[in-house]
């Protein structure tokens, strides 16, 4: 059962473009371990993955999304400050025009 189709985290959809299933194994090598395959057709070229492997390439690729997001969200934080810091200027330079009419 080595017929495995490369990728990172759960395979949804096989490239065949039919959905994945959770199957388990029933052989003597890996009794009872789930594994995502093809849900149309069984064979080479066709998606296997362990499931337990899925998940922990799932968990990374989250990982990493979420660490660009953190990244993403604390320079947004930094960008709305000196809006904020600008926004202010612009306030005094408008109310010192103010004061002169």
């Amino acid at each position: 059962m080595d017929n495995h189709i490369e990728g990172g985290g759960i395979p949804r959809k096989c490239e065949c473009g039919a959905p994945t299933i959770i199957l388990e194994s029933k052989t003597a090598q890996n009794p009872g371990r789930r594994f995502y395959r093809c849900g149309e057709i069984y064979g080479p070229n066709h998606v296997f993955k362990w499931l337990d492997e899925a998940h922990h390439e799932e968990l990374g690729i989250l990982r990493s999304q979420q660490a660009m997001i953190a990244k993403d969200l604390a320079e947004i934080k930094t960008e709305i400050g000196e809006l904020k810091k600008d926004i202010g200027e612009i306030i005094e330079v408008l109310e010192s025009f103010r004061s002169k009419f």
